[in-house]
């Protein structure tokens, strides 16, 4: 017999099949599915073919929990505060828990009674068994080993060596149990994804980034080979070999692929990562090319991100923190830092997951988020910070070395003081306008002022029962009630301090969002050339990634948008796409097929 979740789509996968969900069992010769119990994650059996174990919450406690074949005669078996899962083994003896990230285990006593669990545990005997983060939880050998994995690492220990069976011998050295520090690796090489020939887009403004002043030409040719920009010049000084695809985009004016320096954003769902996944999609047309969200699922967005490289995902390049070092007492989610050490267990563990940065998220005490900081320094990783709508917080985070303070902050003016600490620093700041603290924000002053929903980009590519209710009936308000302008004034004086300025859509609307975020700077008194380069080569910058992103410079990656308006004249402009090109292949974003440089199709989305 199989015992396993069903779900419910409806957002980033179809709704169909999406009736009753639950916990089921069917016969492993196949057959007709019966729904066991809707009260329950992670089943499975124990030493008995007859009742079904699943994880159960409790207010913020995780229980341990059991039912028959027919979800009757529950039974509690152990329940411990903050505890996100169990497993128990196969013979029955003992069960494997993840608490503060790491897997833990214990016996388990036979019978309907609930023993305390947890990592402080005391009504039995608790054993920490991986030294750091631990996932996917799994015994071998009829419950004589346990097994898990962190990143491409799969760890095993034996139930002898966590749970023995006599006191250990005091004069033997090295009695004590020692979590595994070593494993086998499960990693395996991959070709990233990229395209051969050479393309000339000729004829263009090219708006370059490549200097202050936004290093524009007029009537200029970028060749790229490749993935990879081979040129950029005016018309006529640059030698185009008579092998290359010639593009005509006389008229058309030529940028960088927007960086949005904090995009959340669906990867996956429950574990499952599309082979298609419309939201990226949606950003990728908007010409975002490259991602970093600061908040996500590591099962999800490292999964997306290796699958984008590797050519097997149509999106832009994702980069992410994995899930935030969260301070709140959330299950399953929070970060217990009481030590430099706690908090160096955290950012390796998430390091090695894939992380390309840490999201400090709310821990209480200042203490504590200088040790994710000293933590991030030792990895050698960058740290970003919630401001969280706390003035005295925010110029704490940047006074400790954060990499960037996300969110703005939330002062209607800023005055010397602050101005002039904030630029003796190297933090960046990402203010997120559509999200403004203080009021009425970009998005819903945006979703106000246009029909979001008739957009012709946005709407080939977001599901209409997820985009048009949101946006059809929309918020109005005064003008003086929407404060992105505000937010956006402060931020314009940091960044003629010198304070690098970046766009963030916080994932607010499918691409259009990083739109917003350059138009709403336009309006707090940002100039185009200003804005556009807080979408493009600062956040580039902030993120470390400006070897290869931000600018239309010789050797970096041939990612750029293909504008039919110049956004210089006026930044509403900005989402007048008329191709995107992503690591040099070419998309027309109405449609999102390749041409060109290749003839690739979309394939059709589940509501189509």
């Amino acid at each position: 017999m199989i015992v396993f979740e069903k779900g419910a789509g409806g957002y980033l996968l179809s709704n169909l099949y999406s009736n009753e969900v639950g916990v089921y069992r069917v016969a492993s010769s196949g057959g007709a599915m019966t729904r066991v119990t809707t009260n329950g994650r992670y089943p499975h059996f124990g030493a008995e073919n007859d009742r079904v174990f699943v994880t159960r919450r409790d207010n913020t406690a995780g229980v341990l929990a059991s039912v028959d074949l027919n979800g009757q005669t529950p039974r509690n078996h152990a329940s411990g505060d903050l505890v996100e899962s169990y497993e128990v083994s196969p013979d029955g003896e003992n069960v494997a828990f993840r608490d503060n990230f790491a897997a833990y285990v214990m016996p388990l006593p036979p019978g309907p009674q609930d023993v305390g669990t947890g990592k402080g545990g005391s009504a039995m005997p608790v054993v920490k068994a991986s030294k750091g983060g631990a996932t996917y939880l799994t015994w071998s050998v009829g419950g004589a080993q346990l097994n898990w994995s962190l990143g491409p690492t799969l760890f095993s220990t034996s139930t002898a060596a966590m749970m023995p069976t006599a006191p250990p011998d005091p004069d033997a050295k090295g009695a004590a149990f020692a979590p595994p520090e070593a494993g086998v690796d499960l990693s395996m090489q991959v070709t990233a994804e990229k395209p051969t020939g050479m393309i000339a887009l000729v004829g263009g403004r090219i708006v370059t980034m490549s200097d202050d002043r936004g290093g524009v030409i007029e009537n200029g040719v970028v060749l790229v080979d490749g993935n990879r920009i081979a040129a950029v010049g005016v018309a006529g000084s640059v030698d185009i070999p008579s092998t290359a695809r010639v593009v005509d985009v006389s008229g058309k004016t030529l940028i960088p692929g927007l960086v949005d320096a904090h995009a959340h954003g669906p990867q996956g769902d429950d574990d499952i990562v599309p082979q298609q996944n419309w939201s990226a999609i949606a950003h990728l047309a908007f010409g975002v090319t490259t991602v970093f969200d600061p908040s996500n699922s590591a099962s999800e967005a490292f999964v997306a991100s290796e699958m984008q490289r590797a050519g097997l995902l149509l999106a832009p390049r994702i980069f992410s923190t994995g899930e935030v070092v969260y301070g709140a007492r959330s299950p399953g989610g929070l970060n217990d830092i009481q030590s430099y050490d706690d908090a160096l267990a955290h950012v390796h563990r998430l390091k090695v997951q894939g992380a390309g940065g840490i999201k400090n998220y709310n821990q209480p005490r200042r203490n504590q988020r200088q040790q994710v900081v000293a933590a991030s320094i030792a990895e050698n990783i960058q740290v970003v910070a919630e401001g969280a709508s706390l003035f005295a917080q925010d110029i704490t985070l940047i006074a400790d070395g954060n990499t960037a303070l996300e969110h703005n902050i939330p002062q209607l003016n800023l005055y010397e003081d602050v101005l002039s600490f904030f630029s003796q620093t190297k933090v960046a700041y990402t203010p997120t306008l559509v999200v403004t603290y203080g009021g009425l924000a970009a998005d819903p002053y945006w979703r106000s002022h246009t029909d979001v929903w008739r957009h012709p980009i946005l709407s080939r590519h977001v599901p209409p029962h997820i985009l048009q209710p949101k946006s059809v009936r929309r918020t109005q308000a005064p003008e003086e009630d929407y404060v992105d302008a505000r937010s956006a004034a402060q931020a314009k004086k940091l960044l003629e301090r010198g304070v690098n300025v970046s766009i963030g859509a916080h994932g607010q609307e499918e691409g259009l969002a990083a739109h917003w975020e350059l138009w709403s700077f336009v309006r707090g008194g940002f100039s185009p050339l200003q804005a556009l380069m807080a979408g493009t080569i600062l956040p580039a910058r902030k993120l470390g990634f400006e070897k290869d992103v931000g600018s239309l410079e010789v050797g970096k990656l041939a990612d750029l948008a293909v504008l039919d308006a110049n956004p210089l004249d006026d930044i509403r402009n900005s989402d007048k796409i008329s191709k995107v090109m992503l690591n040099g292949r070419l998309y027309d974003p109405s449609t999102m097929d390749e041409v060109v440089t290749g003839d690739r199709k979309r394939a059709p989305y589940y509501w189509e």
